[in-house]
């Protein structure tokens, strides 16, 4: 049986700008995704690679349960979640970064860029923003669309999905090897993903006990690490075998989905 293996499209081989990357969401899970962004970014600046550029979009203010469980200390509290995030990695950095202190809109500008992070607790938006990326923005390439990587969790489960939004021909008879092109998006996978919009998946306490009764403290770092990494190879690396995982913290096992 043949190894199966995606690999980058052909930009990403030698990209004349930064990789734009719009991340939706800095709370728990997109909070510890902005920081390894960076540590992506500097890593491939290392070795010649233009980088990263992120723009984060959260509307949400730093409240006392959300220190300990995401980036965020009691210093924080009161600020905007993402103008606090951003300017910190930026300052720890060097980057120039962007923090908007709004909401995307799945079928707005805001998704334009060649990959797209989600870290919402929303299904219902992960719903529209499938359907509004269905057919890849086309321009300048600092806004074409290539892959979607969704992160979700619950109290100690999670899972990411990183899906393709190119199509490119591209023919290579190998042996050794299949060669896969389209990559599955959350959506694919979980059609009615909307209807887990649910207080008992998503939790409804807002008391910091409660919190960590609805949420194990570590489900956010554990998923990020996998997602990350997946990242991380595909843009260092070219390609990869594995573009999502199931993660169970209560049972310690990681499911991979292979490509």
């Amino acid at each position: 049986m043949k190894t199966r293996i995606h690999f980058a499209p052909n930009y990403f081989y030698n990209p004349t700008h930064p990789i734009t990357v719009a991340l939706i969401g800095v709370g728990g899970t997109g909070s510890l995704m902005l920081a390894r962004l960076a540590r992506i970014d500097y890593a491939l600046r290392q070795v010649g690679h233009p980088g990263l550029h992120v723009i984060a979009y959260d509307s949400d203010k730093v409240e006392p349960n959300n220190v300990g469980r995401q980036l965020y200390t009691v210093s924080d509290i009161g600020e905007y979640k993402v103008v606090n995030a951003v300017c910190k990695v930026n300052m720890t950095f060097g980057l120039q970064w962007e923090g908007i202190p709004m909401d995307a809109l799945p079928d707005s500008e805001d998704v334009r860029a060649n990959i797209i992070i989600t870290c919402v607790d929303i299904a219902s938006f992960r719903v529209q923003l499938a359907q509004s990326i269905r057919q890849p923005h086309k321009g300048s390439d600092y806004a074409n669309g290539y892959y979607w990587l969704d992160l979700g969790n619950s109290r100690n489960t999670g899972q990411f999905v990183l899906g393709t939004l190119f199509n490119e021909e591209r023919k290579m008879e190998r042996e050794d090897f299949e060669m896969v092109d389209k990559l599955k998006n959350i959506i694919d996978f979980f059609p009615d993903l909307d209807a887990h919009d649910t207080p008992n998946l998503q939790g409804a306490g807002c008391a910091y006990s409660d919190k960590l009764n609805e949420q194990s403290l570590f489900i956010n770092d554990v998923l990020v690490a996998h997602a990350s990494d997946c990242l991380f190879r595909l843009l260092y690396h070219k390609q990869i075998q594995k573009h999502g995982a199931f993660v169970n913290l209560e049972s310690g096992k990681v499911n991979s989905i292979g490509v």
